[in-house]
């Protein structure tokens, strides 16, 4: 009976895939609100463009010249005038992206980061390993430069003996 227990506990572990799938097969509208709120959108970029346009208006304007006399007769001129008018348009532009996305990012950044100090690490542990063998080696070496030059020397010193007759 107590190995049941353990066995329904294991056996119902389940990843967050399939919880997911299980939650959005259920009811996907409540998992894309709890999204939202958990991953609102973000503006990361705001650009602004502004264009000034100069527009050409034709007014009608009469003329008269002063007149001194009222028995004149008044001539009246209609003359078209050419009238500049800017047009200031102002265009907001946003960059706006899901915060999921820069979540997902910082969380590989930071993975990357805990590679990068464990690489570092066993790159320096390797160092040191490499250190203590190397003067093992040198160690080593010595030694066996030593023995063969004992080794040389009571030849040459027999050779030497025999040559002389001693």
């Amino acid at each position: 009976m107590k190995y049941l227990i353990i066995i329904l506990l294991f056996a119902s572990c389940k990843t967050s895939e399939q919880l997911y799938t299980k939650a959005k097969a259920k009811d996907i509208v409540k998992v894309a609100e709890l999204a939202r709120i958990d991953f609102p959108c973000t503006t990361t970029k705001i650009d602004s463009v502004t264009t000034v346009d100069t527009l050409y208006d034709f007014i009608e304007v009469d003329c008269a010249p002063p007149t001194v006399d009222s028995f004149e007769k008044v001539v009246v001129k209609t003359v078209k005038v050419k009238v500049p008018r800017e047009l200031v348009t102002i265009r907001i532009q946003q960059k706006i992206e899901d915060s999921a996305k820069i979540k997902t990012m910082y969380a590989e950044i930071q993975k990357a980061a805990t590679m990068i100090v464990a690489e570092r690490k066993l790159t320096t542990e390797y160092k040191a390993e490499t250190e203590s063998e190397r003067k093992a080696k040198n160690k080593w070496r010595k030694w066996c430069l030593i023995t063969w030059g004992v080794i040389a020397a009571g030849i040459a010193f027999r050779l030497l003996r025999s040559k002389i007759g001693l």
